[in-house]
């Protein structure tokens, strides 16, 4: 069976699963969330794990799946995933389909909202061409994997693709604030301004319910944090501010939050973070870098990009184990194929 999901995340403040797309063979299927239709029919066949599910860049589908409808999906099999790992120059699900089967996707929709109804016939047919080769390019990168000794690589991966969930950002403890990007060039004045203003960003965008880069985007949200605008006339002059919102009644309350954060008493106003990384020690970083020059080895003599044969934690992990005299080949993140690759160069 291949699945595939579509969201609304480009157009609503809370992104939703729109609509849920199955093949299997020559049968195709848009299953309509948005309908009272209870997918809970699905839990069987999703959690069936001697029938394969082909997704291509699946981490986001079942997030969502599990998120929206409590859906674990067992024996996934993801394209992106096998693409990677067999050395693909490019793993886009477009790009491979036209490679290897010659098929051209049409993907003028790939920002369409998802959410109308009801759903036009082009984007039903721009829907199921998502899952509707699937199963045949699964079935060519598999023997690729096959052939290049590859597939339990991909296996392992896939299973870690069945394991991931959903993490509702906007709902961490702490100062979300600081996530816009940007954040960090602000004093703690312009801190206190961005807090504010960010509060008021969140709150019309979940009253409009549109995502909130469509209310502002980040780099003008920093914008104004620095020029602290006092009046619209100001306002106006902060580069990349839209016409439309000077206009609307929402920027007089987005002056009232730049007067609070500007007001704000200094005890009030948000710390300065240090980094606070702990550099490492000169004998876990000298053997990161040997790490790295053996692993980039290993990685073009394979084909691969490096970072898919360790990453930058998976390296200081091993590196410090090596240092302290532990078990390098413990490091959790660590997988059973990356280990298999590494130990005959590292010893």
């Amino acid at each position: 069976m291949a699945v595939d999901t579509e969201a609304d995340s480009f157009h609503h403040y809370r992104e939703k699963v729109c609509l849920v797309q199955l093949t299997s063979g020559d049968r195709h299927a848009l299953v309509d969330p948005l309908a009272a239709v209870d997918l809970g029919a699905l839990r069987a066949p999703f959690e069936d794990a001697a029938r394969r599910k082909i997704l291509h860049g699946a981490d986001y589908d079942v997030r969502l799946l599990q998120r929206d409808f409590d859906l674990a999906i067992r024996d996934l099999y993801d394209t992106s995933v096998a693409a990677r790992l067999t050395g693909e120059p490019a793993t886009g699900l477009a790009a491979l389909l036209e490679k290897h089967l010659g098929v051209v996707l049409d993907k003028s929709h790939q920002r369409a909202d998802w959410s109308q109804r009801p759903l036009p016939a082009p984007l039903r047919n721009y829907a199921s061409e998502d899952t509707r080769h699937l199963e045949a390019l699964a079935a060519i990168l598999d023997g690729k994997a096959q052939a290049l000794g590859r597939a339990a690589w991909v296996q392992e991966e896939c299973r870690r693709v069945e394991m991931v969930r959903w993490h509702d950002r906007r709902r961490d403890a702490g100062e979300p604030f600081r996530r816009v990007k940007g954040a960090e060039v602000l004093d703690r004045l312009g801190l206190a301004v961005l807090r504010e203003a960010w509060t008021w960003r969140e709150e019309i965008a979940s009253r409009r319910d549109r995502p909130v880069f469509r209310v502002l985007r980040d780099e003008v949200l920093i914008a104004v944090a620095q020029a602290r605008p006092a009046s619209i006339d100001e306002l106006a002059r902060v580069a990349g501010f839209p016409d439309a919102l000077r206009r609307a009644p929402h920027a007089a309350n987005l002056l009232a939050a730049v007067q609070r954060g500007t007001s704000c008493a200094p005890e009030q106003q948000p710390a300065l973070r240090v980094d606070t990384r702990v550099r490492l020690e000169a004998a876990v970083a000298a053997r990161v870098d040997a790490i790295r020059a053996k692993r980039d080895g290993v990685a073009r003599e394979l084909g691969l990009d490096p970072t898919l044969v360790a990453g930058r934690a998976v390296m200081e992990d091993l590196a410090k184990r090596y240092v302290a005299g532990d078990d390098p080949w413990a490091a959790p993140e660590l997988r059973t194929w990356q280990a298999e690759l590494l130990r005959p160069v590292l010893g």
